[in-house]
Protein backbone atom coordinates (compact mmCIF):
# COMPACT_ATOMS: atom_id res chain seq x y z
CA UNK A 1 0.00 0.00 0.00
CA UNK A 2 0.96 3.68 -0.79
CA UNK A 3 0.54 6.62 1.04
CA UNK A 4 -0.42 10.15 -0.48
CA UNK A 5 -1.16 13.90 0.34
CA UNK A 6 -3.48 16.38 -1.26
CA UNK A 7 -1.53 19.55 -0.58
CA UNK A 8 -3.81 21.83 -3.21
CA UNK A 9 -3.82 24.93 -1.11
CA UNK A 10 -0.15 24.99 -0.28
CA UNK A 11 0.39 27.44 -3.05
CA UNK A 12 -2.17 29.53 -1.82
CA UNK A 13 -0.68 29.00 1.77
CA UNK A 14 2.93 29.58 1.10
CA UNK A 15 2.33 33.25 0.47
CA UNK A 16 1.44 34.01 3.93
CA UNK A 17 4.39 32.24 4.70
CA UNK A 18 4.01 29.51 7.20
CA UNK A 19 6.70 27.79 9.20
CA UNK A 20 6.73 24.36 9.67
CA UNK A 21 9.37 22.29 12.21
CA UNK A 22 10.24 18.59 12.84
CA UNK A 23 12.07 18.49 16.03
CA UNK A 24 12.91 21.62 16.04
CA UNK A 25 14.28 22.59 12.67
CA UNK A 26 12.43 23.85 9.59
CA UNK A 27 10.90 22.08 7.09
CA UNK A 28 10.04 22.74 3.54
CA UNK A 29 6.59 20.37 3.16
CA UNK A 30 6.96 18.89 -0.06
CA UNK A 31 10.72 17.74 0.64
CA UNK A 32 10.06 16.52 4.03
CA UNK A 33 7.22 14.66 2.97
CA UNK A 34 9.13 13.20 0.00
CA UNK A 35 12.27 12.28 2.51
CA UNK A 36 10.73 11.53 5.88
CA UNK A 37 7.55 10.40 4.77
CA UNK A 38 8.44 8.67 1.85
CA UNK A 39 4.86 9.70 0.32
CA UNK A 40 4.50 8.19 -3.42
CA UNK A 41 1.99 10.70 -4.60
CA UNK A 42 0.40 14.52 -4.07
CA UNK A 43 -3.12 14.49 -5.31
CA UNK A 44 -4.18 18.47 -5.99
CA UNK A 45 -7.20 19.39 -7.15
CA UNK A 46 -8.32 21.79 -10.46
CA UNK A 47 -11.31 24.34 -10.83
CA UNK A 48 -12.03 25.93 -13.65
CA UNK A 49 -12.09 29.45 -13.26
CA UNK A 50 -12.00 30.36 -9.58
CA UNK A 51 -12.68 34.00 -9.85
CA UNK A 52 -15.61 36.47 -9.78
CA UNK A 53 -15.75 38.81 -12.39
CA UNK A 54 -13.92 40.95 -11.10
CA UNK A 55 -10.77 39.13 -10.67
CA UNK A 56 -11.48 38.29 -7.08
CA UNK A 57 -10.42 34.30 -6.17
CA UNK A 58 -12.20 32.63 -4.36
CA UNK A 59 -9.71 31.45 -1.58
CA UNK A 60 -9.12 27.85 -0.13
CA UNK A 61 -6.20 27.49 -2.71
CA UNK A 62 -7.61 29.07 -5.64
CA UNK A 63 -6.66 25.94 -8.06
CA UNK A 64 -6.62 27.15 -11.23
CA UNK A 65 -4.57 25.51 -14.08
CA UNK A 66 -1.27 27.99 -13.32
CA UNK A 67 -1.70 26.72 -9.58
CA UNK A 68 -1.80 23.43 -10.39
CA UNK A 69 1.21 23.06 -12.63
CA UNK A 70 3.16 25.08 -10.09
CA UNK A 71 2.36 22.51 -7.23
CA UNK A 72 2.52 19.53 -9.76
CA UNK A 73 6.51 20.54 -10.58
CA UNK A 74 7.09 21.03 -6.85
CA UNK A 75 5.82 17.45 -6.39
CA UNK A 76 7.93 16.11 -9.09
CA UNK A 77 10.67 17.96 -8.21
CA UNK A 78 11.05 15.96 -5.09
CA UNK A 79 10.49 12.40 -6.59
CA UNK A 80 6.64 12.94 -6.29
CA UNK A 81 4.12 11.59 -8.33
CA UNK A 82 1.33 13.64 -9.18
CA UNK A 83 -2.88 13.06 -8.93
CA UNK A 84 -5.56 15.24 -10.90
CA UNK A 85 -8.35 16.19 -9.06
CA UNK A 86 -11.17 17.61 -11.81
CA UNK A 87 -13.49 19.14 -9.92
CA UNK A 88 -15.46 20.22 -13.30
CA UNK A 89 -16.54 23.50 -11.43
CA UNK A 90 -15.51 27.05 -9.82
CA UNK A 91 -14.97 25.61 -6.75
CA UNK A 92 -15.57 22.53 -4.30
CA UNK A 93 -17.73 20.21 -5.18
CA UNK A 94 -18.91 17.20 -3.14
CA UNK A 95 -22.23 15.57 -2.84
CA UNK A 96 -24.36 18.84 -2.25
CA UNK A 97 -22.90 20.90 -4.64
CA UNK A 98 -21.69 20.43 -8.34
CA UNK A 99 -22.18 23.52 -9.91
CA UNK A 100 -20.97 23.27 -13.47
CA UNK A 101 -18.38 26.28 -14.68
CA UNK A 102 -19.29 30.03 -15.17
CA UNK A 103 -17.91 29.65 -19.12
CA UNK A 104 -20.53 26.76 -19.84
CA UNK A 105 -23.62 28.56 -18.05
CA UNK A 106 -24.79 29.06 -22.23
CA UNK A 107 -24.78 25.41 -23.28
CA UNK A 108 -27.79 24.30 -24.09
CA UNK A 109 -27.86 20.56 -23.84
CA UNK A 110 -26.12 17.48 -23.14
CA UNK A 111 -24.44 17.06 -25.94
CA UNK A 112 -22.88 20.01 -26.05
CA UNK A 113 -22.29 19.56 -22.14
CA UNK A 114 -20.51 16.06 -23.19
CA UNK A 115 -18.27 17.83 -25.59
CA UNK A 116 -17.50 20.58 -23.11
CA UNK A 117 -16.04 18.48 -20.80
CA UNK A 118 -14.12 16.22 -23.21
CA UNK A 119 -12.49 18.99 -24.99
CA UNK A 120 -11.82 20.70 -21.50
CA UNK A 121 -10.33 17.48 -19.99
CA UNK A 122 -7.97 16.61 -22.69
CA UNK A 123 -6.97 20.40 -23.56
CA UNK A 124 -6.08 20.46 -19.58
CA UNK A 125 -4.49 17.20 -19.82
CA UNK A 126 -2.07 18.19 -23.36
CA UNK A 127 -1.09 21.61 -21.21
CA UNK A 128 0.24 19.87 -18.19
CA UNK A 129 1.48 17.07 -20.24
CA UNK A 130 3.45 19.94 -22.16
CA UNK A 131 4.86 21.31 -18.99
CA UNK A 132 7.04 18.19 -18.52
CA UNK A 133 4.44 16.92 -15.83
CA UNK A 134 3.74 13.17 -15.94
CA UNK A 135 0.53 12.20 -14.06
CA UNK A 136 -0.22 8.48 -12.44
CA UNK A 137 -4.31 9.08 -12.18
CA UNK A 138 -6.99 11.49 -13.19
CA UNK A 139 -10.04 12.08 -11.01
CA UNK A 140 -13.18 12.22 -12.93
CA UNK A 141 -14.87 14.35 -10.62
CA UNK A 142 -14.89 15.00 -6.72
CA UNK A 143 -17.53 13.21 -4.54
CA UNK A 144 -19.65 12.59 -7.43
CA UNK A 145 -22.22 10.13 -5.53
CA UNK A 146 -25.24 12.31 -6.78
CA UNK A 147 -23.53 13.31 -10.16
CA UNK A 148 -21.67 16.05 -11.70
CA UNK A 149 -22.29 19.14 -13.63
CA UNK A 150 -25.71 19.22 -12.43
CA UNK A 151 -28.73 19.25 -13.80
CA UNK A 152 -26.51 17.21 -16.82
CA UNK A 153 -25.15 14.68 -14.88
CA UNK A 154 -27.78 14.25 -12.29
CA UNK A 155 -28.40 10.41 -11.45
CA UNK A 156 -31.27 11.06 -9.79
CA UNK A 157 -33.04 12.59 -12.27
CA UNK A 158 -34.83 11.36 -15.32
CA UNK A 159 -32.58 10.78 -18.55
CA UNK A 160 -33.84 13.23 -21.32
CA UNK A 161 -32.53 13.28 -24.64
CA UNK A 162 -31.74 17.41 -24.44
CA UNK A 163 -31.27 17.94 -20.39
CA UNK A 164 -29.81 14.31 -19.51
CA UNK A 165 -29.82 13.35 -15.99
CA UNK A 166 -30.25 9.82 -15.05
CA UNK A 167 -27.45 7.30 -15.23
CA UNK A 168 -26.80 7.56 -18.66
CA UNK A 169 -26.35 11.03 -18.53
CA UNK A 170 -23.80 10.78 -16.49
CA UNK A 171 -22.50 7.65 -18.05
CA UNK A 172 -22.53 10.29 -21.22
CA UNK A 173 -20.25 12.62 -19.36
CA UNK A 174 -17.85 10.07 -17.28
CA UNK A 175 -16.86 8.27 -20.37
CA UNK A 176 -16.51 11.28 -22.24
CA UNK A 177 -14.14 12.76 -19.30
CA UNK A 178 -11.75 8.77 -19.59
CA UNK A 179 -11.66 8.83 -22.91
CA UNK A 180 -10.21 12.36 -23.12
CA UNK A 181 -7.86 11.44 -19.95
CA UNK A 182 -6.69 7.79 -21.74
CA UNK A 183 -6.06 9.67 -25.11
CA UNK A 184 -3.60 11.70 -23.38
CA UNK A 185 -1.96 10.17 -20.64
CA UNK A 186 -2.87 6.18 -21.64
CA UNK A 187 -0.88 4.88 -18.50
CA UNK A 188 -2.70 6.93 -15.84
CA UNK A 189 -5.36 5.54 -13.77
CA UNK A 190 -8.57 6.90 -13.98
CA UNK A 191 -10.57 7.24 -10.54
CA UNK A 192 -14.07 7.84 -9.81
CA UNK A 193 -14.47 8.84 -6.59
CA UNK A 194 -17.73 8.87 -3.96
CA UNK A 195 -18.05 9.54 -0.47
CA UNK A 196 -20.26 7.37 2.07
CA UNK A 197 -17.63 4.68 2.33
CA UNK A 198 -19.52 2.97 4.89
CA UNK A 199 -22.94 2.17 3.26
CA UNK A 200 -22.23 -1.13 0.61
CA UNK A 201 -26.06 -0.32 -0.34
CA UNK A 202 -25.07 2.85 -1.92
CA UNK A 203 -21.81 1.86 -3.39
CA UNK A 204 -23.06 -1.06 -4.87
CA UNK A 205 -25.94 0.77 -6.31
CA UNK A 206 -23.15 3.09 -7.71
CA UNK A 207 -21.16 1.29 -9.43
CA UNK A 208 -23.48 -1.46 -10.35
CA UNK A 209 -25.34 1.80 -12.41
CA UNK A 210 -21.85 2.38 -13.65
CA UNK A 211 -21.06 -0.88 -14.88
CA UNK A 212 -24.55 -0.83 -17.20
CA UNK A 213 -23.76 2.27 -18.29
CA UNK A 214 -20.19 0.56 -19.65
CA UNK A 215 -18.47 3.34 -17.91
CA UNK A 216 -14.19 2.26 -18.00
CA UNK A 217 -12.28 3.07 -15.54
CA UNK A 218 -9.42 2.10 -12.95
CA UNK A 219 -10.08 2.56 -9.02
CA UNK A 220 -12.77 3.26 -7.11
CA UNK A 221 -11.67 6.28 -5.15
CA UNK A 222 -13.18 6.80 -1.62
CA UNK A 223 -13.41 9.96 1.21
CA UNK A 224 -13.47 8.12 4.67
CA UNK A 225 -13.92 10.48 7.34
CA UNK A 226 -15.72 8.43 10.42
CA UNK A 227 -18.02 11.28 11.72
CA UNK A 228 -19.63 11.04 8.57
CA UNK A 229 -19.35 7.92 6.79
CA UNK A 230 -19.75 5.76 9.58
CA UNK A 231 -17.53 3.18 11.85
CA UNK A 232 -14.44 1.09 10.94
CA UNK A 233 -16.79 -1.68 10.77
CA UNK A 234 -19.26 -0.60 8.06
CA UNK A 235 -16.03 0.90 6.21
CA UNK A 236 -14.65 -2.71 6.53
CA UNK A 237 -17.32 -4.38 5.09
CA UNK A 238 -17.90 -1.76 2.46
CA UNK A 239 -14.44 -1.97 0.85
CA UNK A 240 -14.37 -6.26 1.10
CA UNK A 241 -17.36 -6.41 -0.94
CA UNK A 242 -16.50 -3.55 -3.42
CA UNK A 243 -13.06 -5.67 -4.02
CA UNK A 244 -14.75 -8.95 -4.37
CA UNK A 245 -17.62 -7.38 -6.56
CA UNK A 246 -15.93 -4.82 -8.77
CA UNK A 247 -12.61 -6.27 -9.06
CA UNK A 248 -11.29 -3.07 -8.88
CA UNK A 249 -8.30 -1.07 -7.10
CA UNK A 250 -9.34 0.89 -4.40
CA UNK A 251 -7.53 4.15 -3.00
CA UNK A 252 -9.09 6.23 0.05
CA UNK A 253 -8.07 9.65 -1.47
CA UNK A 254 -9.05 11.55 1.53
CA UNK A 255 -8.69 11.24 4.94
CA UNK A 256 -8.47 13.40 8.05
CA UNK A 257 -8.36 12.86 11.74
CA UNK A 258 -8.96 16.01 14.34
CA UNK A 259 -5.81 16.52 17.21
CA UNK A 260 -7.92 18.83 19.19
CA UNK A 261 -11.65 19.17 19.75
CA UNK A 262 -14.18 20.80 17.42
CA UNK A 263 -14.72 24.29 19.29
CA UNK A 264 -18.44 24.42 21.09
CA UNK A 265 -20.31 25.32 18.35
CA UNK A 266 -19.86 22.38 16.32
CA UNK A 267 -22.75 19.39 17.10
CA UNK A 268 -20.47 16.86 17.48
CA UNK A 269 -20.10 14.68 20.70
CA UNK A 270 -16.99 12.73 21.33
CA UNK A 271 -17.37 9.09 21.89
CA UNK A 272 -16.04 7.56 24.56
CA UNK A 273 -17.89 4.14 25.04
CA UNK A 274 -18.13 2.56 21.85
CA UNK A 275 -16.07 -0.46 20.75
CA UNK A 276 -13.74 -1.76 18.44
CA UNK A 277 -14.34 1.30 16.77
CA UNK A 278 -18.39 1.22 16.27
CA UNK A 279 -20.42 4.18 16.79
CA UNK A 280 -22.83 4.31 19.74
CA UNK A 281 -26.01 3.10 17.98
CA UNK A 282 -28.40 6.67 17.34
CA UNK A 283 -25.44 8.98 17.72
CA UNK A 284 -25.26 10.23 14.23
CA UNK A 285 -22.63 12.50 14.62
CA UNK A 286 -20.45 10.58 16.70
CA UNK A 287 -16.35 9.25 16.99
CA UNK A 288 -14.89 6.61 16.59
CA UNK A 289 -13.00 6.35 20.37
CA UNK A 290 -9.28 8.13 19.85
CA UNK A 291 -8.83 10.59 21.92
CA UNK A 292 -8.83 14.16 19.94
CA UNK A 293 -5.48 14.83 20.77
CA UNK A 294 -1.93 15.09 19.18
CA UNK A 295 -1.53 11.08 20.25
CA UNK A 296 -4.83 10.17 19.59
CA UNK A 297 -4.68 11.68 15.56
CA UNK A 298 -1.46 9.20 15.55
CA UNK A 299 -3.43 6.09 16.88
CA UNK A 300 -6.53 6.81 14.58
CA UNK A 301 -4.09 7.47 11.47
CA UNK A 302 -2.01 4.17 12.58
CA UNK A 303 -5.21 2.08 13.14
CA UNK A 304 -6.41 3.22 10.11
CA UNK A 305 -3.06 2.17 8.03
CA UNK A 306 -3.61 -1.06 9.34
CA UNK A 307 -7.15 -1.87 8.28
CA UNK A 308 -6.16 -0.66 4.83
CA UNK A 309 -3.57 -3.11 4.31
CA UNK A 310 -5.35 -6.02 5.31
CA UNK A 311 -8.33 -4.85 2.93
CA UNK A 312 -5.56 -4.27 0.22
CA UNK A 313 -6.58 -0.70 -0.41
CA UNK A 314 -3.58 -0.01 -2.79
CA UNK A 315 -4.07 3.98 -2.14
CA UNK A 316 -4.43 5.98 1.35
CA UNK A 317 -3.92 9.69 0.96
CA UNK A 318 -4.42 12.29 3.92
CA UNK A 319 -6.26 15.41 3.14
CA UNK A 320 -4.84 18.97 3.54
CA UNK A 321 -2.04 17.86 6.19
CA UNK A 322 -0.34 21.76 6.25
CA UNK A 323 -3.51 23.80 6.02
CA UNK A 324 -2.99 25.12 9.54
CA UNK A 325 -4.94 28.57 10.59
CA UNK A 326 -2.76 31.55 9.41
CA UNK A 327 -4.95 35.41 8.92
CA UNK A 328 -7.06 35.33 5.93
CA UNK A 329 -6.96 32.32 5.00
CA UNK A 330 -9.85 30.38 5.12
CA UNK A 331 -11.82 27.97 3.35
CA UNK A 332 -13.22 30.76 1.14
CA UNK A 333 -12.98 34.44 0.55
CA UNK A 334 -15.65 36.12 0.10
CA UNK A 335 -15.80 36.17 -3.78
CA UNK A 336 -15.84 32.07 -2.90
CA UNK A 337 -18.66 32.63 -0.38
CA UNK A 338 -20.21 34.64 -2.66
CA UNK A 339 -20.07 32.24 -5.48
CA UNK A 340 -21.54 29.71 -2.64
CA UNK A 341 -24.67 31.67 -2.51
CA UNK A 342 -23.65 32.75 0.81
CA UNK A 343 -22.93 36.40 3.05
CA UNK A 344 -19.39 36.59 3.05
CA UNK A 345 -18.17 36.56 7.17
CA UNK A 346 -14.65 36.50 8.42
CA UNK A 347 -12.85 33.35 6.74
CA UNK A 348 -12.82 30.44 8.66
CA UNK A 349 -10.52 27.59 8.62
CA UNK A 350 -11.74 24.36 10.51
CA UNK A 351 -9.79 21.74 8.99
CA UNK A 352 -6.69 23.56 10.81
CA UNK A 353 -7.65 21.18 13.76
CA UNK A 354 -6.62 17.91 11.62
CA UNK A 355 -3.69 18.87 10.30
CA UNK A 356 -0.19 17.74 10.89
CA UNK A 357 1.53 20.62 12.19
CA UNK A 358 -0.03 22.52 15.48
CA UNK A 359 -0.98 26.28 15.19
CA UNK A 360 2.46 27.14 15.30
CA UNK A 361 3.77 24.96 13.04
CA UNK A 362 5.26 22.07 14.88
CA UNK A 363 5.05 18.50 14.02
CA UNK A 364 2.56 16.82 15.46
CA UNK A 365 2.89 12.59 16.60
CA UNK A 366 1.00 11.66 13.35
CA UNK A 367 4.26 12.51 11.10
CA UNK A 368 6.24 9.89 12.68
CA UNK A 369 2.99 7.42 11.56
CA UNK A 370 2.11 8.10 8.45
CA UNK A 371 5.01 7.61 6.53
CA UNK A 372 6.01 4.24 3.97
CA UNK A 373 8.43 2.74 6.52
CA UNK A 374 5.57 2.59 9.04
CA UNK A 375 3.09 1.17 6.45
CA UNK A 376 5.81 -1.37 5.59
CA UNK A 377 6.73 -2.68 8.90
CA UNK A 378 2.86 -3.70 9.61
Amino acid sequence: MKLGLDLSVQDELDKLNPHYTYEGKEIEPFHFFAEHSKVSTIRIRLWHDPYDKEGHPYGGGTNDLDCFLRLAKRAQKEGMEVMIDFHYSDFYVDPSRQIPPKAWASLKNIDEIEEALYKYTKETLETIKANGIDLVAIQVGNEITHGLLRPWGDNELQYDEAKGGGWKGLGRLLKAGCKASKEVFPKAKTVIHLEHSGSWDMQNWYFSNLVEQKVEFDVIGESYYPYWHGPFSMFKDCITRLKEKFKKEIWVVELGYEYVPLPEDHDFSVVTDAKEGDFIVGNLNGRIPFPQTPEGQAEYVGFMIKICKELGVEMLCYWEPTWIYLPNNGWASDAGQIYCGLTPSAPANSWAIETFFNQKGEANPIVDVFTQDYVDKI
